[in-house]
C-alpha cells in the first residue's frame, strides 16, 4: 500500500521540490496550505508528516503541538529557515522526529522519512507482480541471492521494471530496514554525476558552501541502485571500480576516503557485451558488476501478465484518484493482450491511469484506454500504432499548455519532476522539435 505524506507548508509552497521527489519514489502527497487545512485530513491514514515553521501568523512550535496532537502516532519532521538550537531541543521534548533546514537537500528528506516508515511499517515489502512461471521461479531463486553482498546486474528493455525488481531483491535482504538510493547515471552530466554518486567537501569548488554526502554514503548499510549503468562515462567507471573493489569513496575535495557498506545493483537496457566491444563500457567493471546476471523479459514475452498488470493500475489509480471505477468492459483485457506493448508494463501503467482518469463510467471501455486523437485512422477499433516516446512528447507539450508554461505546474499534471520535465524539453530542444 503507498504510503500517505502530508506536507504542511506556506502559501507559497517551499517543499515543492521534497513534493516532486516523493512522488516519484511512489508516495502519496497531500498539502495542507499554510497550515489551515491539516484538520482536513485528521481522518486520514496519514503516515508522514513534513511541517514548515515558517507559516505565517501561526506559533512556530504550536502548530507542532497542534499536528502531534490531531497526529499522534505519525512521525513529524519540522523544517526551519535557520538553525535554533532551543527550538531543536524543545521539538524534540514536544515529540518531533527531526529538526531540519529548509534548504536540507530533498533526497535527504526523502532517506529520513523512508527510514522512519520502514520503522513503523517493518513487514512492507516491494511485490514485483507476475503470473509468468519463469519470472516466478527466477524471483524464488533471487530470494537465496538476496541475502548476499553480490553485485546484480539487471538487462532488459526500457520499462520492464527492473527498478521493482531491485526493490524486491532489496526488500528480500538482509539489509531491508536499510535505506534503498537509486540513481539515474543517464539523467545527469559527468560532472554532477560524480559529486552525486560520491559527494564532495565544502570549498571543494565553486559552490560548494556545505559538505554533501554522496549516493554510496546514504546507502550506507543498505542498497544503491545504479540505473542505465552504461549511460557512466569511464572515467566514473574507473571510480566506481575501485568503490566495487575496494568499498570506499572519495568524495571530491577530501582529504582521505571514507568506508560505505553498500550493496550495488545495477541496471541497463543495452547489451552490455556489444557495449564493451565498443570501448564504452570497461570490461573489468563488466564482469565485477555481474555476479549475478539476471534478463527481465520484456512484456510481448509474458502476456499473461498483462491482465494481472492491467487489473492491479486500474485499482491503484482509482484509490489514488477517488474515481469510482471497477474494472474493465467486457473484452477489453483480451484486447490489450493482442498488443505488442513496445513500451513494456510502463506504457501498460500510463494508459491505464489515463483510462482511469477519462472514464465515463464504472468499468473502462477501449475508447477511454485509447482516445480517439491516438487511435490510428484505418480501423478505431484496433490499438494505437503510436510509439510510446511520441505519446509521451504529446502529453507533456499538451500539459505545458494546460498549464500556461509553467514548467512546475506542468510536471505536477504528468506526475512527475521538474527535472525530469526540463531533461525531456532539452532532449527535444537538440531534436529540433522545439
Amino acid at each position: 500500500m503507498r504510503k500517505k505524506i502530508l506536507l504542511i507548508d506556506r502559501a507559497e509552497g517551499e517543499l515543492q521540490e521534497l513534493a516532486h521527489l516523493l512522488l516519484e519514489k511512489g508516495f502519496d502527497v497531500f498539502w495542507a496550505r499554510g497550515g489551515e487545512e491539516k484538520e482536513n485530513f485528521a481522518n486520514e491514514d496519514v503516515d508522514f508528516i513534513f511541517l514548515n515553521l515558517e507559516i505565517p501568523g501561526r506559533g512556530r512550535l504550536s502548530l507542532l503541538e497542534e499536528c502531534l496532537l490531531e497526529f499522534p502516532m505519525v512521525p513529524v519532521v519540522v523544517l526551519s529557515s535557520e538553525a535554533d538550537l532551543e527550538e531543536a531541543v524543545r521539538a524534540a521534548k514536544l515529540g518531533a522526529l527531526d529538526y531540519k533546514l529548509l534548504r536540507t537537500p530533498p533526497e535527504e528528506l526523502l532517506l529520513l522519512a523512508e527510514t522512519a516508515l520502514k520503522d513503523k511499517f517493518p513487514a512492507a515489502t516491494e511485490s514485483f507482480l507476475t503470473a509468468n512461471k519463469k519470472l516466478l521461479s527466477l524471483l524464488e531463486r533471487l530470494k537465496d541471492v538476496a541475502k548476499s553482498k553480490a553485485t546484480v546486474l539487471i538487462t532488459g528493455e526500457s520499462g520492464t521494471g527492473k527498478e521493482v525488481l531491485a526493490r524486491f531483491i532489496h526488500q528480500e535482504s538482509d539489509r531491508a530496514k536499510g535505506p534503498f538510493i537509486a540513481i539515474n547515471c543517464a539523467a545527469l552530466p559527468e560532472h554532477l554525476l560524480e559529486s552525486e554518486l560520491f559527494g564532495y567537501e565544502k570549498g571543494a569548488f565553486s559552490g560548494a558552501f556545505t559538505r554533501k554526502l554522496g549516493k554510496f554514503e546514504l546507502a550506507n548499510g543498505g542498497t544503491i541502485l545504479l540505473d542505465e549503468i552504461t549511460e557512466m562515462p569511464l572515467t566514473l567507471q574507473a571510480k566506481l571500480l575501485r568503490v566495487l573493489q575496494e568499498g570506499e569513496v572519495d568524495r571530491l575535495g577530501g582529504a582521505y576516503p571514507v568506508k560505505v557498506d553498500v550493496r550495488v545493483i545495477a541496471t541497463t537496457n543495452r547489451e552490455v557485451e556489444a557495449e564493451v566491444a565498443k570501448g564504452r563500457f570497461r570490461e573489468d567493471l563488466y564482469f565485477r558488476l555481474n555476479v549475478i546476471p539476471v534478463r527481465l523479459p520484456p512484456l510481448r514475452e509474458r502476456p499473461e501478465d498483462i491482465k494481472l498488470l492491467a487489473e492491479h493500475f486500474c485499482q491503484e489509480f482509482a484509490r489514488r484518484y477517488g474515481r469510482p471505477v471497477r474494472g474493465f468492459a467486457e473484452g477489453v483485457l483480451e484486447r490489450l493482450s493482442q498488443y505488442s506493448w513496445p513500451g513494456n508494463v510502463r506504457e501498460l501503467r500510463n494508459v491505464i491511469e489515463r483510462a482511469v482518469l477519462l472514464a465515463k463510467g464504472p468499468w473502462i471501455t477501449l475508447s477511454d484506454l485509447f482516445p480517439r486523437e491516438l487511435r490510428p485512422q484505418r480501423n478505431e477499433m484496433e490499438l494505437p500504432l503510436k510509439p510510446l516516446k511520441e505519446i509521451e512528447k504529446e502529453m507533456i507539450l499538451k500539459a505545458l499548455k494546460a498549464a500556461n508554461g509553467n514548467r512546475t505546474r506542468a510536471a505536477e499534471i504528468l506526475g512527475i519532476s521538474v527535472r525530469t520535465l526540463r531533461n525531456k524539453l532539452q532532449i527535444y530542444r537538440e531534436a529540433g522539435i522545439l
